[in-house]
């Protein structure tokens, strides 16, 4: 496994990081507890040395406690991604940024990782008001200053959120980036590389659209979050759109979900593609996609983009 340095820090991130949402969450209809250890173990087996959680996934904290769980046992030195900002209260999700509150997260969060210090720490999706106040940044001196975390980003929503967690000096944030949605981090590129901040992509095979085996009638259980993220009839657009990008599957990349994670990898921003793998199946493939070049050549992008514009993406 590959890895890259995050913009202007000294984290080394591997390629692929393994994101938990979908194994803690239950969004996408079971929380599947017995796939967790498993699929966190073979990733670090396949050289996967970075890993996304947060303390709203699961109940209480249970992607931060399974991951330092299953790292103790480890000698791989990982990079550990979490949040701070949104808690889980009177089991309703609520979010603040003042400094007391996301000092205070993130202390919890170290408490269940068993760390002494989080590699990167991101503002969990705070919108671009609350980044413009000053509330926050008192937080973000303090636990640098006291050594608890390396680095610090946000997780954004839109554009404008991006632009000024960049402008107000982000070290990282975390977006979608993939063959369907790519507006917002090319109009980043200028002001990531004049600021140094470095890129996580997430989402990079939509919620599973982006493998290319969905027909344009497939229906998700009411617990699935696809069920309320696509109609019917805005989920079959989407299947046609992934339908004009097979020409991209080959003897080079092998399935169209290989294809879409070395987009991902191909573009000089992104640090790396956050997998929301839910087996070690699904590990297992995601690695092997990023095993190294080739990633996406010039002809491939040039033709891409043809596709992309005729296709309506």
């Amino acid at each position: 496994m590959e890895t890259r340095t995050l913009g202007l820090t000294d984290l080394r991130l591997s390629e692929i990081a393994l994101g938990t949402w979908g194994l803690a969450a239950g969004v996408y209809g079971d929380v599947a507890r017995d796939r967790f250890d498993a699929t966190l173990k073979r990733a670090l087996e396949r050289g996967v040395t970075t890993f996304d959680v947060a303390p709203v996934w699961g109940d209480d904290g249970e992607s931060e406690r399974r991951l330092g769980e299953a790292l103790k046992d480890s000698d791989v030195e990982p990079v550990v991604i979490t949040r701070g900002g949104a808690r889980i209260e009177d089991g309703r999700l609520r979010q603040s940024f003042g400094a007391d509150e996301l000092v205070a997260d993130c202390e919890a969060s170290l408490e269940r990782l068993g760390r002494e210090q989080i590699d990167l720490w991101l503002l969990h999706n705070p919108g671009d008001v609350t980044l413009r106040k000053a509330e926050w940044r008192e937080a973000i001196h303090r636990l640098e200053e006291d050594g608890k975390i390396r680095a610090w980003g946000v997780s954004v929503g839109d554009l404008e959120e991006a632009r000024v967690a960049i402008d107000q000096g982000a070290q990282a944030i975390c977006l979608t980036y993939n063959l369907l949605k790519t507006v917002e981090l090319e109009d980043l590129v200028t002001d990531l590389a004049t600021h140094g901040c470095g890129v996580l992509a997430r989402s990079p095979l939509m919620y599973g659209l982006l493998a290319g085996r969905w027909p344009p009638n497939r229906q998700f259980a009411v617990e699935d979050h696809r069920y309320r993220r696509w109609s019917a009839d805005s989920l079959a657009a989407r299947v046609r759109q992934v339908n004009e990008l097979r020409f991209l599957v080959g003897t080079k990349h092998r399935d169209l979900a290989t294809a879409a994670l070395r987009f991902v990898l191909t573009h000089s921003s992104v640090t790396c593609a956050l997998v929301g793998a839910r087996t070690p199946y699904q590990i297992d493939a995601a690695t092997e996609a990023a095993s190294g070049p080739p990633y996406l050549d010039d002809d491939e992008m040039v033709r891409l983009a043809k596709v992309r514009n005729s296709a309506g993406i």
